[in-house]
């Protein structure tokens, strides 16, 4: 298998996906910003992350994810039990549409925005869209991940964009912040990192 990849992007999920899970592959790293870029996705529009697999080509995070684990069934990250999986495919739906959309609009408005284009009142707006989002992130007091005991694909998607809200300086409650802290600390989130950045 082949994962194209670029630092600090969502190309971290899949490479954390595949050492929770313990899959071999190839990473490569695209030169995503290079106008000539020596080495490309494969992907229409040069996106990624993308995953080759043989004669299997697939484009979009969660796609991919959700391929490795169905392809490595005898793994924790994504249940075969269907009402573990509907609490998983729950949160990682909750993560992508609720969370994920006002903090990625956030993050392009003060990170890839020059300042004086920069729109206060979307700024407000995302915050606000985020700060709700975030506040409807519980846990049981049984429960030390999000959708049970154990570690799932929602931890990775949930805790990475969790992250990025805490660095767009949104307000994170004591109990998440320790629960990012968490999933940051797995072996494979340190081991995906140190892949995704090289």
């Amino acid at each position: 298998m082949k994962i194209y990849t670029y630092p600090k992007s969502r190309s971290l999920r899949v490479l954390w996906a595949m050492e929770e899970i313990g899959a071999t592959y190839e990473s490569i790293r695209v030169d995503l910003l290079d106008p000539a870029p020596a080495v490309k996705s494969p992907h229409p529009f040069g996106k990624v992350p993308f995953l080759t697999d043989g004669k299997v080509s697939i484009s979009e995070t969660l796609a991919i994810c959700i391929y490795l684990c169905e392809k490595h069934k005898n793994i924790s990250i994504y249940p075969t039990n269907v009402e573990e999986k509907a609490v998983v495919n729950s949160w990682l739906s909750f993560t992508l549409s609720d969370l994920e959309a006002p903090v990625w609009g956030l993050l392009k408005q003060i990170v890839f925005t020059p300042v004086n284009q920069r729109s206060t009142d979307l700024i407000s707006y995302f915050k606000n869209e985020a700060s709700q989002a975030i506040s409807q992130v519980r846990f049981k007091p049984t429960q030390t991940w999000i959708a049970g005991k154990n570690f799932t694909l929602a931890d990775i998607f949930l805790s990475h964009t969790l992250l990025w809200a805490k660095l767009c300086g949104l307000e994170i409650a004591k109990e998440i912040d320790s629960y990012i802290l968490r999933a940051m600390s797995r072996p494979a989130f340190l081991k995906a990192q140190e892949v995704n950045n090289c």
